[in-house]
């Protein structure tokens, strides 16, 4: 009976111990050979409520923010001016902007360096997607005729203001003739409407809003006057914040260039993402490029309108790690001839 007694002992101790060493191994498992997955990095984004702003929704939506283990917060302002505060107050890490802007904040002393290209504007009146309109019963019928006339843009020393005088100054009109008045993109189409202004610099949607459903008209195409795809906007940040987070980054550099290469060969996807009945805006010309030497003419020309009254330092505001060169457009696939 006592020797029975010692072999149950036994067995019921070897059993405790098998069962300890099996939760050893479990418990180490999942600490050392498979450990758990790191929580993402919040990255918040100032951003508008524009069309050309959506390849960074596109990009959460495919992933490739979360493969970068990178969680986005969005925040939406009116103006790149006013992003370019925001960031100045630590109201956002990365702003979403045009250059316009990003210079200007630059040369005032809120350090703005690019981090990753978004999109510039097209070659024509027919593809651009920012244009002036005037009503369908307007007098003016050209370029010539703004002058003296009164255009709404976003933002005072924006993009509006700099492609408006200096495409107008290209064609032979005195760019200081015209008078500007700022409203946000959507309150546009009802001042133009009302009378309240003669011409509005609209991007889409509210291009096509105003072309399709009030019978507007295109009277000058500024970025193509300027020059074929002419830089317009991208994602940048406060110098510090990008020497604090260095492989952040370059981790959110990775997923926008995936994001705009991606909408750019995927545009219906892009226009699926836009409210029932803007499907068919037009859309910007996306790439991961910038084109250093239209972005300098497009420095010089605010330098001339007074926007600014210095030239940036361009080795900062572009740094090597963002691509540079001519934006890279996928040609339509021709249709084969019928023998």
């Amino acid at each position: 009976m006592h020797i029975r007694t010692r072999h149950l002992r036994a067995r019921w101790v070897g059993v405790a111990i098998a069962s300890a060493l099996c939760a050893l191994v479990a418990f180490g498992g999942a600490a050392s050979g498979a450990p758990s997955k790191q929580l993402a990095d919040t990255i918040t984004v100032d951003s508008l409520p524009i069309a050309n702003a959506l390849p960074l929704d596109l990009g959460i939506q495919k992933g490739f923010f979360a493969k970068q283990n990178i969680e986005i917060k969005k925040q939406i302002l009116q103006s790149g001016n006013d992003i370019a505060l925001a960031m100045a107050n630590k109201n956002g890490d990365i702003g979403y902007i045009g250059y316009v802007p990003a210079i200007l904040a630059r040369t005032q002393g809120i350090p703005m360096t690019i981090v990753a290209a978004s999109e510039v504007e097209a070659t024509s009146e027919a593809d651009n997607w920012q244009n002036v309109l005037v009503k369908g019963s307007s007098s003016i019928r050209s370029p010539k005729d703004l002058a003296g006339k009164t255009i709404a843009v976003n933002a005072l020393k924006g993009v509006g203001e700099l492609v408006i005088r200096a495409s107008l100054k290209k064609l032979g009109v005195d760019p200081n003739s015209i008078k500007l008045v700022v409203l946000p993109f959507p309150q546009m189409r009802s001042a133009l409407n009302s009378g309240q202004v003669d011409a509005i610099h609209a991007p889409e949607p509210f291009l096509s809003q105003g072309l399709n459903l009030d019978g507007d008209r295109i009277v000058l195409a500024p970025g193509p006057v300027l020059g074929k795809y002419w830089p317009n906007g991208g994602y940048v940040a406060l110098e510090d914040w990008t020497k604090r987070n260095p492989g952040l980054t370059k981790r959110f550099r990775t997923a926008m260039n995936q994001s705009v290469l991606y909408a750019q060969n995927h545009p219906d996807e892009v226009r699926a993402m836009l409210p029932p009945g803007t499907q068919g805006v037009r859309l910007p010309v996306w790439s991961p490029f910038i084109d250093r030497a239209q972005l300098l003419t497009l420095a010089k020309d605010m330098k001339e309108f007074g926007i600014i009254t210095t030239l940036p330092n361009f080795t900062k505001l572009v740094p090597t790690t963002v691509k540079t060169g001519k934006p890279v457009v996928k040609a339509k696939a021709k249709k084969k001839k019928k023998k």
